[in-house]
C-alpha cells in the first residue's frame, strides 16, 4: 500500500468492478486492522459508501470484524448512514447476531447521547466507562484478535466448520479444550 501511495495512487478511489469500494472499504471486509489504520492515516474518507451505499462501518459489522467496528468508530465513522436497504451498522450486527459490535454500537451511541444532552455545562469528552470498553477492545484487537472472533457451535455442541483450530478444540459439552 506504501509504495501505491508512493507512485501516486488515490487512496479514496474507488473501484467500480468492486461496486465502487474503497480500500478502506475492502480493508474493513478483509479484517486487517494495520491495513484500515494504515490508509486512515494516509487520507482515507472515513465515511466514504460504495454504489449500495455501505461504508466501512458497514462492512466491518457485516463481516463480524469487531476489531475494525471499534477502530473505525474512535476514528469518527457515522454510524447512523443507511444502505440502500436502509440499514445502518447497527441493523447488521443485530442481524448478524454479534454481540460484541451490537454492544460497542450501542455504546458509542449512548456516549453521544450523553454528550449531547450535557451540552455546553457538561463535562468535556467521552464517558469514563466509554473509554474503558473501547480501550479493552482495541487492546484485543491489536494484541490478541483471536479472542474477537466468535466461534459457531452446532446442536451437539461441536464447533461448525474445522474440528481444531490451532490446537484448540471443543468437547463435546461446548467447552474449549487445550
Amino acid at each position: 500500500m506504501a509504495t501505491a501511495l508512493a507512485e501516486g495512487a488515490e487512496v479514496n478511489s474507488s473501484i467500480g468492478e468492486e461496486e465502487g469500494r474503497t480500500a478502506l472499504i475492502g480493508a474493513a471486509v478483509g479484517g486487517s486492522l494495520l491495513a484500515c489504520e494504515f490508509l486512515l492515516q494516509n487520507g482515507a474518507n472515513i465515511n466514504h459508501r460504495d454504489l449500495r451505499g455501505r461504508g466501512a462501518l458497514h462492512a466491518a459489522a457485516a463481516a463480524t470484524h469487531t476489531g475494525q467496528v471499534c477502530l473505525l468508530l474512535k476514528r469518527g465513522a457515522n454510524q447512523y448512514a443507511v444502505d440502500e436497504r436502509g440499514q445502518d451498522p447497527l441493523a447488521i450486527a443485530v442481524e448478524t447476531a454479534n454481540a460484541d459490535i451490537v454492544t460497542l454500537l450501542r455504546m458509542a451511541r449512548m456516549n453521544e447521547e450523553m454528550r449531547d444532552s450535557e451540552g455546553v455545562f457538561g463535562s468535556a469528552g467521552d464517558d469514563e466507562t466509554f473509554q474503558d470498553i473501547f480501550r479493552d477492545f482495541s487492546d484485543m484487537a491489536s494484541h490478541d484478535p483471536e479472542r474477537l472472533s466468535r466461534r459457531q457451535f452446532g446442536r451437539g455442541g461441536e464447533e461448525e466448520g474445522a474440528e481444531h483450530k490451532e490446537g484448540r478444540g471443543v468437547n463435546s459439552g461446548g467447552n474449549r479444550s487445550e
